[in-house]
């Protein structure tokens, strides 16, 4: 088996790959990672792991996540020991974050040759667009809905710091706490149906595979009807594809 690791901004994501599926998985955020540390050590008991690979967008922490991997296991981390196998044409294509290609690497194998578009509902909301021949094109980032609530939280102490929510019934809302979780809620999930609009425009007006994943997609996804499904373990697939491929490439 192959273990995966997914370095995020606020999280830690793991996987266990057969070489056919992932067959279990877990997530941790980052501030528990020393308290739930146990959580990966009885993930991996029983099981038989051959390597390790790593996407991650936060080598600040690649140390602390190496140091779950059990000695001996080699560990190799993408993009610093095996390519991506996708184009790139970002303007400047090192700044293109790790987990937005892994996205767009696992939509592409997915979308069957239409384009493809991930929503990444996390810390921050990054959309990524995969062209009809399958290249890496860019996308928009914002700031994802919890991020956006504590932003108005610190900047309005007045306002509650809570997480964003959907309405289940008026849009005028009599108290401070549901006016900020609908708020917010409607502020994200209409700034995104508007931003898939525009990338679709710009894709020609076709047909394209519309994915979303991350930590806050299951929250969003059901006010933004152009989404086709969740997919929480995205970027861990296209991590093992894109392992796969280099190992079958060599």
């Amino acid at each position: 088996m192959i273990l995966g690791l997914l370095l995020g901004n606020s999280s830690l994501r793991y996987a266990a790959f057969d070489g056919k599926s992932i067959v279990e998985r877990g997530r941790i955020e980052w501030q528990d990672l020393d308290r739930q540390a146990g959580e990966i050590h009885r993930f991996l008991e029983g099981r038989r792991i051959e390597e390790a690979v790593i996407g991650s967008v936060r080598d600040d922490l690649l140390g602390r996540a190496v140091e779950r991997v059990p000695a001996g296991i080699p560990t190799l981390v993408a993009r610093r020991d095996f390519p991506l196998p996708i184009e790139n044409r970002y303007a400047r294509p090192e700044e293109a974050g790790t987990d937005r290609l892994l996205n767009a690497i696992a939509a592409r194998a997915r979308s069957k040759g239409a384009p493809a578009i991930v929503v990444d509902f996390g810390t921050a909301i990054s959309i990524s667009v995969t062209s009809r021949d399958g290249a890496f094109l860019g996308g928009l980032i914002a700031a994802g809905g919890r991020t956006a609530a504590r932003g108005l939280a610190r900047s309005a102490p007045r306002l509650p710091a809570v997480d964003p929510a959907p309405l289940d019934g008026s849009f005028i809302r009599g108290d401070t706490v549901s006016a900020v979780q609908a708020g917010v809620y409607h502020q994200v999930a209409g700034g995104v149906r508007q931003m898939l609009r525009g990338i679709t425009e710009d894709l020609g007006g076709g047909p394209a595979l519309i994915l979303a994943t991350g930590g806050e997609a299951a929250v969003f996804a059901p006010g933004i009807p152009e989404i086709a499904g969740v997919v929480p373990d995205l970027g861990l697939e296209g991590l093992f594809q894109a392992h796969a491929s280099w190992r079958a490439g060599r």
